[in-house]
């Protein structure tokens, strides 16, 4: 599960993607880059988010991945989604 693409479904962040970093039953923890970096990920039960549809194999790697990857991943994702 770890960096998939998910969508807030409650909350401040509702509509906002984010990536999920790792997971604490009954929590995921999501980072998006920018408002909720890698050094502080926000929790947010599972049940009040929905997958994206999307995984990034690119970030799936052994060396450390940096707040600026991620909120480039996203942004990529997003113009994607719109062009779809």
């Amino acid at each position: 599960m770890e960096w998939a693409v998910v969508r807030s479904l409650a909350g401040r962040d509702r509509g906002e993607l984010f990536f999920v970093v790792g997971v604490e039953e009954p929590y995921l923890l999501l980072c998006d880059g920018k408002h909720r970096r890698l050094s502080a990920p926000k929790r947010k039960k599972r049940r009040h988010t929905e997958p994206a549809g999307a995984y990034a194999r690119k970030l799936d790697r052994q060396t450390p991945v940096t707040d600026n990857e991620i909120r480039r991943a996203l942004a990529a994702f997003r113009a994607q989604s719109r062009r779809v």
